[in-house]
Parts: structure tokens; sequence; C-alpha cells
């Protein structure tokens, strides 16, 4: 698998573990927002990290981490993932896959195959403007992410459904339609995402405003209980 980069520790990315983060590089989509172009236009840019360093890596750590998060780019497009997730659960850490869910076959395969622990999905964009907003030309694109959270509904497994907000691409109108599309395809749990003014795709969002976290808590009150708050220290905001 081509690993591009580990986080060897974290609290905020695998909820309830004590874990670290693998990326692999190569995405299908072109999120104005994504935190990772390197990983998107030129994964070879980044320093490799061999298999073989990486299970020493997790070797070491044992317990001391509790779980692996794969994230990207997108981790399904390698044909590798299913068996390195089976290693990883095999070697006593639990495995978390981070998707954009636009795979849902290759989801399928993952969790027929080598199973999983627990999966993030995003959910980028309202239906009608899930193109517009993910760079993407398959006007099927919002139906195969909607396939992929029934897939992982159905899995049982823990799951965490987020977006991403920067206001100049989504305001509240938006917002209030995905949470009607997620209640429909049976989502009672969604996590409204702040935005990180970091190095994106778009380097014009950064020069925008958007909402502050307090104005995202305000927001996810609108929808009740059911929808939180991810600040922009990764951390959940209550919204009580």
């Amino acid at each position: 698998m081509d690993f591009r980069g580990l986080v060897k520790f974290t609290l905020v990315d695998y909820p309830g573990k004590i874990g670290c983060i693998v990326f692999s590089g190569g995405c299908n989509l072109r999120c104005p927002f994504c935190h990772n172009p390197c990983l998107v236009f030129d994964p070879g840019s980044q320093p490799k990290v061999t298999e073989k360093e990486f299970f020493n890596f997790l070797e070491r750590r044992k317990g001391l981490l509790e779980g692996v998060v794969f994230s990207g780019g997108e981790p399904l497009l390698n044909a590798s993932l299913p068996d390195i997730v089976s290693r990883v659960r095999s070697s006593g850490f639990c495995a978390k896959i981070d998707t954009n869910g636009t795979l849902p076959e290759k989801l399928s395969e993952l969790l027929a195959d080598s199973g999983a622990d627990a999966l993030g999905i995003d959910y980028k964009a309202p239906r009608e403007r899930y193109c517009q907003l993910t760079g993407s030309s398959d006007p099927a694109i919002a139906e195969k992410v909607l396939k992929s959270l029934g897939i992982a509904l159905s899995s049982g497994l823990a799951l965490d459904i987020r977006t991403t907000v920067h206001r100049s691409l989504l305001d509240v109108a938006a917002l209030g339609a995905m949470y009607e599309e997620l209640k429909a395809a049976g989502v009672n749990s969604w996590t409204l995402q702040q935005y990180h003014p970091v190095e994106v795709i778009d380097d014009e969002l950064s020069k925008k405003p958007t909402f502050s976290d307090a104005e995202l808590v305000r927001i996810a009150r609108r929808f009740g209980p059911a929808v939180r708050v991810r600040g922009l220290t990764g951390r959940i905001i209550e919204n009580g």
C-alpha cells in the first residue's frame, strides 16, 4: 500500500480510542476545502512510509495505541487496503476507515473480506450540488455516497458521518437540506466539522469569512441533539 504519511498519536481522529493515522495517496474528488491537496495531486511528493516501517511502528506501540485510522486521499482506492486492515486487526489494533463514500462496492468488499471496527464517512453537500462541491463529473456521485451510508448503517459499526462546513459553500439552508437527506437515509447522528484554514485546494476559501465554532453550535441546535459540532481544535463541542 502506498502510505504517504503517518501521524503517530491522536486523541481526536478515532473517537474513544488512542490512535494513529496513516495516509494514502490519491483521491477521486477535488473538494475545494480538502486540507491534504498534496495527497490528491502529487502524493509522490510526500515521504513514503513502507509497510515494513508501518508494522514495525505498530509492534513498538502495542499496549500504548488502540487503533489505526486509515485516511487520505481516499484509502479505498488502494487494492491492498483489505489485506493491510486484516493485518492491523490481527495484530490486536482496531481499524477505522475514513472514506468519502463514493466507492460503495469497495466498501462492501472491505467489510466482507477483512472487516473494520469503525467508519468515518463524509457527506459533503446537498444531493443536487454534490458534483459542484466535490469537483466530480459523475452524476451518480451523491447516490453512491448514500449507498455507502446504507452499507455502513447496516454493518452496525461505530460510525462518524461528518460534513466540513464553510459559509461560502454551505449556508444554513444547504445544511438543512442535507439534514433532511440524511434523516431520510436513516442517519441519526451527524457531525458538522469546522473548516480548518490551512493549505487547501482552493486557497481563496481561507480568505473568506466562515462560521465560528459558536455559530456552528447554534446551527446544530436547530436540528436537535443528533447533530453535533467538531470545532477548530478537532474536539466535539457540546450543543446542549
